[in-house]
């Protein structure tokens, strides 16, 4: 009985250690006209999980003490005139997973569950993994010594305590069509040729030639022959891909990716048409820094790989 009772106050204690992540950093500017500015940042520092169970916090705000006897009192409009709030992050691929397809639950019709409810909403932010909240408040600077500003959020239980697992007979049966898609983006082989060609743009400065120019020139033009070449094959694997997540996939990782590399040429022709050294030197450097950008669709593609357990 000891026994449980100590494995039992554990998993309270490793529940409680998750409020920790609920972080944040504040910052006063120097006083103007005895004014200062306080910014908070607020953010949910745990990561995804990939089959459910985040730490959501809910109903994140500030809470404001004066510790004057006669200070700002509860019910004050002097605080929400004097704070602006911004959401500089946000995951909408996260909270996507939380609303996609259709929902069959309780009374036998089709209903939403989004990723966040009313209730969750009605009393402060939401932060799921990786999301931030900023507060800019204008403080007197005589008023900051009397302030207590505190933090404050809830861990959602309805996300902590989420489960959501495919059944596996269908997952097998979409296996081998998701594997087919990969085949048939791979036969294809849009990324090595435009990573050779980071080798083949020659140097732009001081002791550039006419040769240079005209080399550069061609190597743009193969690079956009290439693009135009493939961009249409990928968009008929991504009609015909079996799930939305393959074809998110194609559209923000690959066709996102080649579509920044094409706007990349587009500038270096219009630089290389205005004869401007400088300009073409900018251009250059532009390219070779797209055509290195794969980092987002390599981490969508593992994480598919992942999830559809395809050894590729």
């Amino acid at each position: 009985m000891t026994e449980q009772s100590e494995y039992i106050l554990d998993n309270i204690r490793n529940i409680q250690s998750l409020r920790d992540s609920l972080r944040s950093e504040m910052a006063i500017s120097d006083p103007q006209e005895g004014e200062v500015t306080a910014t908070i940042k607020v953010y949910n520092d745990t990561p995804q999980s990939p089959d459910g169970g985040n730490i959501v916090f809910v109903g994140v705000g500030l809470r404001f003490i004066d510790g004057r006897e006669k200070g700002r009192q509860k019910g004050s409009a002097y605080w929400p005139k004097r704070i602006k709030k911004s959401r500089p992050s946000d995951q909408p691929e996260l909270r996507q997973q939380y609303s996609e397809g259709y929902w069959f639950g309780r009374g036998g019709s089709e209903s939403s569950f989004p990723d966040v409810t009313g209730d969750e909403q009605s009393h402060g932010e939401v932060l799921f993994p990786g999301e931030t909240v900023v507060y800019d408040i204008e403080i007197s600077e005589t008023d900051l010594p009397y302030l207590d500003i505190k933090v404050e959020g809830s861990v959602s239980r309805r996300h902590l305590l989420r489960t959501s697992k495919s059944m596996h007979d269908l997952k097998e049966r979409s296996w081998p069509i998701v594997n087919e898609t990969f085949i048939n983006l791979d036969k294809i082989d849009f990324l090595t040729p435009l990573i050779n060609i980071v080798n083949e743009i020659p140097d732009i400065g001081p002791q550039t030639t006419f040769a240079d120019i005209d080399k550069l020139k061609a190597v743009i033009e193969k690079g956009r022959t290439h693009i135009n070449g493939v961009v249409t094959e990928i968009k008929d694997i991504q009609r015909a891909a079996p799930n939305q997540k393959m074809r998110e996939y194609i559209e923000k990782g690959i066709r996102q990716y080649l579509k920044s590399v094409a706007i990349a040429f587009e500038s270096a022709q219009k630089a290389l048409s205005s004869g401007d050294m400088e300009k073409i030197k900018e251009a250059v450097v532009e390219i070779k820094e797209k055509l290195l950008e794969t980092d987002e669709f390599k981490r969508r593609r593992a994480e598919l790989i992942s999830q559809f357990g395809i050894n590729a």
